[in-house]
């Protein structure tokens, strides 16, 4: 049983997260054990993605499976960086999206990957992209690949353009 009244705000770095696992763990200060640290926690979080070595301010409780991240308050110094300043707006094809994983993927022409975040979907009321679908983004490029920044059109499985 956990209770959220009992959280310890705390300063941790991402020991290693895996995206595909939608898991990962946490080193906190003055806790001795990794802390258990689930997608679902980042997605409330909006922040779109964490990798290994990133630094956070989160909420943290003991349950009985060990402790856990409840809440990630702020990301306090971020491993990922942009690669350039330049944000371009590309056309695309959706490869997949879990929803239940809280990310998909979106191919370019030339074969090179953008990493979808489900944030992405939610800031303009969706749930998912089916795979097939063309869809216009504004990315950019950070040392983990490309990102999407925004969804700025998906062409819909009956032809219909639509604006986000």
């Amino acid at each position: 049983m956990t209770n959220e009244a009992n959280a310890i705000r705390a300063a941790g770095r991402v020991k290693w997260y895996s995206q595909f696992k939608g898991y990962g763990f946490v080193e906190v200060e003055n806790i001795a054990e990794d802390v258990f640290l689930h997608f679902s926690v980042i997605d409330k979080s909006n922040i779109c993605r964490l990798n290994n070595s990133d630094v956070i301010l989160c909420d943290v409780i003991k349950s009985d499976n060990g402790y856990q991240v409840i809440q990630i308050v702020e990301l306090l110094h971020a491993n990922k960086y942009e690669v350039g300043e330049k944000r371009e707006q590309v056309s695309a094809t959706m490869k997949w999206f879990n929803p239940s994983k809280g990310f998909g993927f979106a191919q370019l022409d030339s074969g090179e990957d953008i990493f979808i975040h489900s944030s992405l979907l939610k800031r303009h009321k969706m749930t998912t992209i089916e795979p097939g679908q063309e869809i216009i983004l504004l990315i950019h490029n950070t040392n983990f690949g490309y990102e999407a920044t925004d969804l700025i059109s998906c062409v819909s499985s009956n032809n219909k353009r639509q604006n986000s």
